[in-house]
This record gives C-alpha cells, structure tokens and sequence, in this order.
C-alpha cells in the first residue's frame, strides 16, 4: 500500500502536467483504435481526462465514457474539463484500477495511455480488463 500511497501523492501533486506534448501522445492511441458512435469505453488512469474526453466526444450521447483513477487533484481537473466541454456522458470514478469492478463487463474498448507501467502485476490487471470486455472488444 506504501507503492500505492506514493503513486497517489505524486500525481496529486502533479496536476500541471498536461501540455500539448502529453495531450497529443494520449490522443495518439485514436489512431490504431478507435471507438465508435454509440459504444461503452473505460480509461483506466484517466488522469486530466485527455481520453475520455475525446472518446465521450466520438461516442456521443448514446455511448458512455467512464473514467476512473485513483488520484483525487486529476480527476479534479477532468471534471472542470468535462463541464467546460458540456459533456454528459462521462462518468469519473475515484478508485484503485486494480480493485475496480465495472457493475456490468460491457467494455467496447479500454484505454490506459500512461498508466500500465505503474502496475505491480501487469498480466493480472490485463487479465481484469479482459474480463470487463464485449465480445470482439478491445484494449
């Protein structure tokens, strides 16, 4: 929990760093997959939100974004960047990503642009996300 406590603290504490340098390599990831009008993302580690943003945006209003992390000042943020967007169909979640159970696994597609080198066990939380998964959905 130590790891955990440190992880919280140093993002809490780094609220600043979205730029457009961060902002253009997380938005990459829209080039090798995509989601569509009408589908369920997660963003694990969403962070300022620059993810779930854009997915909620190419989703629309009958698709849903949720958004979790489990640093408090960033999701802080993502919330002020939701409401100046006007966007109703992201929800933000503060909670570990490894202890995170979706109510239903009806994931279209997961996202994680940053955060997957901060897992201690990197399979299990890949075998997670899995399971949260659509048939034919991606990671």
């Amino acid at each position: 929990m130590i790891y955990k406590q440190e992880v919280i603290d140093f993002y809490n504490a780094r609220t600043n760093y979205d730029n457009d340098a961060t902002f253009n390599r997380a938005i990459a990831l829209f080039d090798y997959a995509t989601p569509f009008p009408g589908q369920w993302v997660l963003d694990v580690a969403t962070g300022t939100g620059n993810i779930a943003i854009k997915a909620a945006k190419i989703v629309g209003t009958s698709g849903s974004v949720i958004g979790i992390d489990i640093a408090t000042e960033l999701l802080k943020i993502t919330q002020q960047k939701i409401q100046a967007e006007n966007l109703s169909n992201i929800q933000l979640i503060e909670v570990d990503a490894e202890a995170y159970q979706p109510e239903s696994n009806d994931f279209d597609a997961i996202y994680c642009s940053y955060a997957i080198v901060l897992f201690p066990n990197i399979p299990k939380v890949l075998e997670n996300w899995y399971r949260f998964l659509k048939s034919g959905g991606f990671i």
